[in-house]
């Protein structure tokens, strides 16, 4: 049996003992729990989509709830099998529900954070006391890139929520808890699995090697039923991989070479980075409380220098953090995005930390709050800044003219060498397009062949012979490709132009 002295606190001998709430605690958990959902879901669509992202999964999203195909993925009505569908799932669900519209589309990255925030600071209390959770909450809330995520349709938050549920279940292990955690701990990894790939293993298991690994030195005995359990993982993470290689057996080389082993030897995605990146990430996203982090990694140094006990709950923490961080870090494959889910590990070792040195906690709540505000104040006002996103802005305000033009039911809608598939979302429709913006995996149907264009030449020659044509084109290639003598400008936003063909 794990006692409150085997678990520990991180950088800390003992464990914050559970002591009767006092009613005013209570209101001070309800008043902040409050105001995070209202700060999240605060100007929620008050910008348009942002590009590349946002567009595409909310137009996957919006495809699939119209097709009705709940199991092939499909853009601009071509297949799409880039990622696991379950982000492609919560989408057209919430956009059934609710309307097809921005508040939809990021309905399911909103809810993922706050349940990752409720599971965090559930974590945060049960291990190191009620205080130490609710400024978990508030710390997790506030942190730059973890707010940012939440009000932005990708696949991370709702990854870092399988990942985050998962390790809660090996947090109930830890606690003694009944067995059925130590299966639903793997059933998370599986629907982890299916929303992002391999990170939603690599993450919880070497948090659960490394609670098991510290158990272990502490005399404790935390098993877990890895052979069975990995079925289950397996069973739920690959059975839409497995169910449309069937419909399609050329897939199985394409998810197994180009989605799996390319993404993370490789740098044929286009997304390769310094070995170093995510350290200047780590330290920006984190604001503002990445000042803290250097000081808690030196004392977490010397104690572990210093041979200090390895509770489960530091094997368990270090485990979250740094071995995914370091494969991450020798991935071929980078982005900002991917150390999302090692968020909640940073607050909970910072809080409790914070605690052990006695930190006040009505300060750190002022800077929480503060931050929240900042936060809010900034999601008012950044459609205003739309143009200064370049190729990720949105491109709803073109859509706006485009429905404006009083021949537009006549008129031949395209889309050359852009990856702006919000395009497609406002529209409600399907356009032409240049292949390579197509990423086309199976051959092509003669209605998809009509409408994709083998070079821009091809698009331009085109569209030019329509008697009424107007298209999404990047600001660099208008002139040189699209020539003024049969083109013109009708809106820009970022480095997007709605141009139009010149009336004869």
């Amino acid at each position: 049996m794990i006692t409150p002295k085997t678990l520990g606190t991180p950088l800390s001998e003992s464990v914050g003992t559970t002591t009767t709430t006092a009613r005013g605690d209570r209101w001070l958990e309800i008043a902040v729990a409050v105001a995070i959902i209202a700060t999240f879901f605060a100007f929620l669509s008050s910008r348009g989509l942002n590009e590349p992202d946002e567009g595409r999964y909310a137009e996957l999203g919006r495809e699939m709830l119209v097709g009705g195909d709940w199991l092939i993925p499909r853009l601009n009505g071509i297949e799409h099998f880039q990622k696991p569908p379950l982000i492609y799932w919560a989408t057209a669900a919430s956009l059934g529900a609710f309307g097809i519209n921005e508040w939809a589309a990021r309905l399911p990255s909103t809810l993922a954070a706050l349940s990752v925030i409720a599971l965090t600071a559930w974590m945060g209390g049960v291990l190191f006391g009620r205080k130490t959770g609710v400024a978990t909450a508030l710390v997790l809330a506030s942190s730059g890139l973890f707010f940012t995520l939440a009000r932005i349709l990708t696949p991370d938050m709702l990854l870092t929520f399988w990942i985050t549920s998962a390790i809660a279940c090996l947090v109930q292990v830890l606690r003694g808890r009944g067995v059925q955690w130590r299966w639903l701990f793997f059933t998370a990894m599986g629907f982890g699995f299916l929303t992002k790939g391999p990170m939603a293993l690599v993450v919880p298991i070497s948090a659960a090697v490394g609670m098991c690994f510290a158990a272990r030195r502490n005399g404790c005995a935390l098993r877990l039923p890895w052979a069975r359990g990995l079925l289950i993982t397996l069973a739920i993470g690959l059975s839409w991989f497995i169910a449309v290689s069937f419909q399609h057996p050329e897939l199985a080389r394409y998810f197994s070479g180009d989605e799996l082993l390319n993404r993370f030897f490789s740098k044929a995605h286009g997304r390769s980075r310094p070995f170093w990146f995510f350290i200047p990430t780590l330290l920006v996203g984190f604001l503002p409380w990445a000042f803290f982090l250097p000081a808690l990694g030196i004392d977490a140094w010397r104690r572990i220098r210093g041979n200090a006990a390895l509770a489960p709950v530091h094997g368990l923490l270090l485990g979250w953090v740094i071995p995914p961080f370091l494969i991450l870090s020798f991935s071929g494959s980078k982005l900002p995005t991917y150390i999302l889910p090692l968020f909640p590990a940073l607050v909970l070792a910072m809080t409790a930390w914070w605690q052990w040195k006695q930190y006040s906690v009505r300060t750190i709540m002022f800077l929480a709050s503060a931050m929240l505000m900042l936060g809010v104040g900034a999601s008012s006002q950044v459609h205003r800044f739309n143009d200064r996103f370049a190729q990720q802005a949105s491109v709803r305000p073109l859509v706006a003219l485009l429905r404006a033009q009083p021949d537009l039911y006549s008129a031949s809608i395209f889309a050359c060498e852009v990856r702006a598939h919000g395009w497609e979302f406002y529209l409600g429709t399907c356009v032409s397009v240049t292949r390579d913006q197509a990423e086309v995996i199976l051959p092509t149907s003669p209605a998809q062949k009509e409408r994709l264009f083998d070079s821009v030449e091809e698009c331009e020659r085109t569209m030019a012979q329509r008697p009424v044509a107007y298209g999404l084109v990047r600001a660099n290639a208008f002139g040189s490709r699209f020539p003024p003598t049969r083109w013109r400008v009708i809106g820009k936003a970022g480095d997007f132009l709605l141009i139009g063909r010149t009336p004869p």
